[in-house]
């Protein structure tokens, strides 16, 4: 079983870190002992950055963007696969920290459960198969035809389950709302994301939609007032602020 490191021990880095654990043996290596601690108790092996190079080493990049320029003067050697899952950081940025390749990506913490959709950018062909045999690991990978669609890239995969969740949050309050105790609204809310992946897995939204509306049914009144209430034009604004 081949080697990962992931620098840094944030939702980000733990969640790539269970996602891969079943196909690589994983090592966190953070700053600080103690806040690895839950890290070794969960069964990945642990290192500090003054225990660590990257000579020919695979490894994942998941400290926060403003730490770039410390860590490139903290970190020796040269890493044989750089993974990047810094924010509108550059791979001519990432050229700082030394490697034979370097693979710019946006995950989203879903792939702790193998369900992440990732776009990536390549500064090389080298390694390209293994590199994407590790991102199809902890979910689905998609290889962008240029860096300039990485921002939009980004807001729809990495920022966007925290669009959803505030949907999911509110039709189960709305459940609530409407006398469902919340258990069950929340399980109907879970399902109903599940079903609705189904069919987006098939079908154009617009045609979810059309389907789902009936003449003067219930579904269009709902419709009608999301409208009335530019939820389109919220989630395009959104997604357009997150880009930038």
């Amino acid at each position: 079983m081949s080697s990962i490191y992931i620098l840094a021990n944030g939702a980000m880095a733990s969640a790539l870190a269970y996602g891969l654990r079943d196909f690589y043996e994983i090592y966190i290596v953070g700053r600080e002992a103690q806040k690895l601690e839950y890290l070794k108790k969960e069964g990945f092996k642990t290192l500090l950055y003054n225990e660590f190079d990257l000579e020919n080493k695979n490894v994942i990049l998941a400290f926060k963007p403003y730490a770039l320029n410390e860590m490139s003067q903290i970190l020796k050697g040269k890493a044989r696969i750089l993974i990047s899952v810094l924010a509108n950081t550059s791979l001519k940025e990432l050229e700082c920290i030394r490697a034979q390749n370097i693979a710019r990506i946006m995950p989203n913490i879903a792939a702790k459960y193998k369900a992440s959709t990732t776009p990536f950018i390549l500064k090389n062909e080298l390694f390209k198969e293994e590199i994407v045999q590790i991102l199809t690991s902890f979910g689905n990978a998609y290889e962008l035809s240029s860096e300039k669609q990485m921002p939009s890239a980004m807001a729809l995969s990495g920022c966007a389950p925290a669009f959803l969740s505030l949907v999911a949050e509110a039709l189960a309050n709305g459940g609530v709302y409407r006398g469902l105790d919340k258990e069950l609204s929340l399980k109907l809310t879970q399902g109903l994301f599940e079903s609705f992946s189904t069919l987006l897995a098939h079908e154009h939204p617009a045609l979810i939609k059309e389907s789902v509306c009936s003449p003067a049914g219930v579904s269009i009144k709902g419709v009608k007032v999301l409208e009335e209430r530019a939820i389109r034009a919220a989630f395009m604004e959104a997604v357009y602020i997150s880009s930038k």
